[in-house]
């Protein structure tokens, strides 16, 4: 079986144009923009990538305008997200505001794939009540496919204990699982066990801490070792929060 290569992405330093060849004096195709993120498409030539733009563009670009994208990186179309989280149709990717226990075995398990060249980046952490309702109101009381079983405080994603990850394909997120990205799922949730954490069936970007229980910390009985990002976070959360499921205790 032959094994499949993934590929390699660059994100733009600095505002420089994709040319025809490998040089300054060659023609511009186009401004590439700060934080653009390109694939690699061959051999460094002189100081020069050979890259492929979003839009299927192919040219060159300067190397030295060029940080390859791993673990930690802006992922493609970044939102910056603060509070408040009210807004049901915005997704907070902040690694900062996961729970310390949950978010470094999730920084692990990127960093590790990034290193195989498999692009996994978070797309979702910590996720508000607001929106786990709206999530679930899809094809019940809204028109629109089943997206979630649970509401809100009923996902650990409101405690800031699981996460999304999606593919970051081509400076975009790619939810594709066909013959040629198979694999990289079956990394990442290969990778992520060995991390201790766990997946949920028909959940495929999904990986929650292991050994958490949801009625635990409903009774606000959470992991230890909390930081003041991760409190800040979830306390504004819980008393900010007016819906039903009523929120978990704060103590």
């Amino acid at each position: 079986m032959t094994e499949p290569t993934y590929p390699i992405l660059y994100r733009v330093t600095a505002t420089t144009e994709l040319r025809e060849g490998p040089g300054p004096d060659q023609k511009a195709i186009r401004t590439l923009p700060i934080d653009q993120v390109l694939v690699l498409a061959g051999e460094v030539a002189e100081g020069w990538l050979p890259v492929e733009a979003p839009s299927g563009q192919k040219g060159f670009a300067p190397a030295g305008l060029l940080r390859r994208q791993v673990a930690g990186a802006k992922a493609p179309q970044h939102v910056t997200e603060t509070f408040p989280w009210r807004n049901v149709d915005r997704v907070n990717r902040e690694p900062k505001m996961l729970h310390p226990a949950f978010r470094n075995k999730a920084l692990r398990t990127v960093a590790r794939l990034n290193a195989e060249g498999i692009p996994f980046g978070i797309y979702e952490g910590m996720r508000g009540p607001w929106r786990q309702n709206h999530l679930y109101a899809s094809g019940r009381s809204r028109t629109g496919r089943i997206l979630t079983p649970v509401r809100a405080f009923e996902s650990l994603h409101q405690f800031g204990l699981a996460a999304d990850f999606v593919l970051a394909l081509e400076g975009r997120w790619s939810w594709d699982a066909d013959e040629g990205q198979a694999r990289m799922w079956e990394r990442l949730h290969a990778v992520g066990a060995d991390e201790g954490l766990v997946s949920k069936p028909d959940e495929m970007p999904h990986l929650q801490l292991a050994d958490v229980d949801i009625a635990d910390l409903r009774a606000g009985r959470l992991p230890p070792n909390t930081d003041p990002a991760w409190t800040t976070a979830y306390t504004w959360m819980v008393q900010s929060w007016d819906g039903k499921p009523s929120g978990p205790p704060l103590k």
